[in-house]
Order: structure tokens, then C-alpha cells, then sequence
């Protein structure tokens, strides 16, 4: 390389670098604000940002203890990269019994722990029909989430019901990846507005009423 060529080069890699950690900080930042909203649902008591940028929050929603979590699913072929919520919450301290629900099951799905459950469960008629139902042990009363579960599933978005003794969980797809961006970059570039409250609440209120539904005469022979 001549000498004249040199300091060109070394400029323009600078100059690459400084653009390339620019768009990385801007996107930590956007990351960061995902949840921005979620005060608006739920009274936040600890916030914590993963090593990607994202910020996962737990709070309460009445008096149920709720967390939120968002991840990204860039690593199956053959599909768009996209964005999951998981909301979890806790169940009562005596609550029994376990159910995944995953439509269109994946092995990239490496999110749900029923890839290590053995034992199937036979789904209520009307319940989605291209998903896998297991258990790890005792099934919960299928017939008192029924209305739930229908609900929830009639959002093609809702991608997994899981229900275990401590907790349940619901995993949704609130942003896909740019279509045009990912055929021709192979970058994953989501919308990196704040998700709307407005979601976050219809959500929240469909898994709680499901978990009173679920675990109505535990709490009441608490009461």
C-alpha cells in the first residue's frame, strides 16, 4: 500500500468505528425504553438491563406479583427474527400442577422448559390445534381455564401458556423484525418504539384472570 493510501485507510476505519459504536449506543438506548410504559399498568418495585440493553421490570398488578422480559429470536432458519414479551405471575404458595402450551412448536423455541416434559396431555375441543400440551405432573383443571385459554390463543400473536406450581407465563410476539431489512442485511432491525401500555395492559389482565381462574379454590381455602 503506498504511502499516500495509508492514512486514507486508517481514517475512513476510524470513521466506521465512530459511526458503528454511535448506532450501538443509540441502540442500548432504544432497548432500554422498551418498558417505558408499563408504569402506566403496573407498580414497578425492581428494574434490571441485560447484557443486550433490554430492560426487564417486576412490580405488582393489584396484588399480584407480575414480571415483564423481552428477548429476541434471531437464531431459527428459515423465519423472521422477533421480538417475545414473557409475562410471569406468581402463583398461591400451595398452588399444584403443571401444563405447557406451545403453538407451533420449534426447536429454536428454547424458551419453553416442555422440550424436557415427556408427558402429553389431551387439549379440551377448541383449543389450539397446531400445539404440543405436556405436563412434568399433576394437570391443572383444564375446564377452569378453558374461556382463557381460548381467548388467549384467538391472538395469533400468543405463542406459549406455561403453567408450573410457582408461576404462570405468557409468551407474546409484540415486534417481527423488517422484512426488507432482513432478506437484504440480515440485520434484525425492529419498530424500537415503546411497546403500548395499552397492550401490556390487555395482556396482564388476560394472564390474571386466568391465574384467578386457575388457582380460585386454593385461594380460597387460604381465605
Amino acid at each position: 500500500m503506498s504511502p499516500f493510501f495509508l492514512p486514507l485507510a486508517v481514517i475512513f476505519s476510524l470513521l466506521l468505528w465512530t459511526m458503528y459504536r454511535k448506532h450501538h449506543k443509540q441502540a442500548i438506548a432504544a432497548r432500554g425504553r422498551l418498558l417505558d410504559d408499563c408504569d402506566k399498568v403496573i407498580r414497578i418495585k425492581h428494574c434490571q438491563v441485560d447484557r443486550a440493553g433490554f430492560r426487564h421490570v417486576s412490580g405488582e398488578l393489584g396484588d399480584t406479583k407480575v414480571g415483564l422480559k423481552l428477548e429476541v429470536d434471531n437464531l431459527t432458519a428459515r423465519k423472521l427474527p422477533v421480538m417475545w414479551l414473557h409475562i410471569t405471575m406468581l402463583r398461591p404458595r400451595d398452588a399444584q400442577g403443571s401444563l405447557d402450551i406451545l403453538v407451533r412448536p420449534q426447536s429454536g423455541d428454547a424458551f419453553s422448559p416442555g422440550w424436557n416434559w415427556n408427558k402429553m396431555v389431551l387439549p379440551p375441543r377448541g383449543w389450539p390445534q397446531h400445539a404440543r400440551y405436556v405436563t412434568r405432573e399433576k394437570t391443572p383443571e383444564l375446564q377452569q381455564i378453558d374461556s382463557d385459554v381460548r381467548t388467549i390463543f384467538a391472538d395469533q400473536k400468543a405463542k406459549e401458556l406455561l403453567i408450573t406450581p410457582e408461576l404462570v407465563r405468557l409468551t407474546y410476539m409484540v415486534r417481527q423484525a423488517d422484512r426488507g431489512n432482513y432478506l437484504l442485511m440480515r440485520n434484525a432491525e425492529f419498530d424500537m418504539q415503546p411497546i403500548d401500555s395499552a397492550e401490556i395492559a390487555a395482556l396482564t389482565r388476560q394472564l390474571n384472570r386466568l391465574l384467578m381462574n386457575l388457582d380460585k379454590e386454593v385461594c380460597d381455602e387460604a381465605a
